[in-house]
């Protein structure tokens, strides 16, 4: 597409012809990381963010269950202990990136 458009360009400006309207090159996007694994009775995952981070969160076991959560932002991490109910969904959101999770 690059070569196209400098030929175009090129030939417009040899013919002396009007401006040729060149598309865009399209921004690149950049992937965000998704980490997924289990923990105890937890399966989790969350995605790189910027200033925040969610985690996604599911105790797979028949019984009431802890999961921790390091959340570094800045220089301090902070221990976040997420409870959950036998068989329940859920999600946490909060300021920083997780540096790591562990069973409680």
């Amino acid at each position: 597409m690059k070569r196209f458009a400098k030929i175009v360009t090129a030939a417009a400006m040899t013919v002396g012809a009007c401006a040729v309207a060149v598309p865009a090159q399209a921004a690149t996007a950049v992937p965000q990381s998704t980490h997924r694994g289990t923990a105890g009775c937890f399966n989790w995952s969350w995605a790189d963010g910027t200033t925040t981070t969610t985690i996604y969160y599911h105790n797979t076991c028949g019984k009431s269950a802890d999961l921790c959560v390091w959340w570094r932002d800045g220089k301090f991490d902070d221990l976040h202990r997420i409870t959950a109910g036998a068989g329940v969904h859920g999600h946490r959101k909060e300021t920083g990136a997780i540096s790591s999770i562990e069973d409680c």
